[in-house]
Parts: structure tokens; sequence; C-alpha cells
């Protein structure tokens, strides 16, 4: 039986020509957790409230603050205006 070696699987995966993109998602979509966990929590609002607010559901905020997806443009509109926010700032 032949054992794989891992010693280089990140060295490889950094060579993939999606890397960057991929990089960049990655840090915009926890940029996005971070900021929407902190208004929310700011505003002492739970997710169910949030939720409510922004016609969506508390799952989908949470996967949101988890940055286990990457929300659309629509979503996050809905969100902060449900927050009462006209602008984010993201440091990309």
């Amino acid at each position: 039986m032949k054992v794989k070696k891992y010693s280089n699987v990140f060295k490889q995966a950094m060579e993939h020509p999606r890397a960057e993109e991929f990089l960049t998602n990655a840090r915009a979509r926890l940029q996005l957790a971070h900021a929407l966990h902190e208004e929310r929590t700011s505003q002492k609002l739970t997710m169910a409230e949030l939720a409510k607010r922004a016609g969506t559901t508390p799952a989908v905020i949470s996967r949101i603050e988890h940055a286990q997806v990457s929300a659309g443009i629509d979503i996050i509109y809905r969100l902060f205006k449900a927050l009462n926010k006209k602008e984010i700032h993201l440091v990309i």
C-alpha cells in the first residue's frame, strides 16, 4: 500500500491557480461575519430578532456570522437596513 505524504499540502494549495481568489473570498466572508456580529450584538439583538427585521431566518444569520456562506448583496442590504446602517466599511 502506497502512503501519501502531506508535508507540502499548503505549498501545493497555494500553487493552485485559484488560490488567491479563494483567499480573497474567505477574507471577505470573515470581514462581513465580524461586522455583522459586532453590529448585531452592539444593538443587543438576537439572531432571531435581526432575522425577523430583515425578512430571513436565524439560520441564515448564523451561517453569515460564522462565515459559512457567501452572502449576496440583496441579503447584505436587508441586514444592514434592518440594523439602521447606511454604510459599512470592510477592510479586505
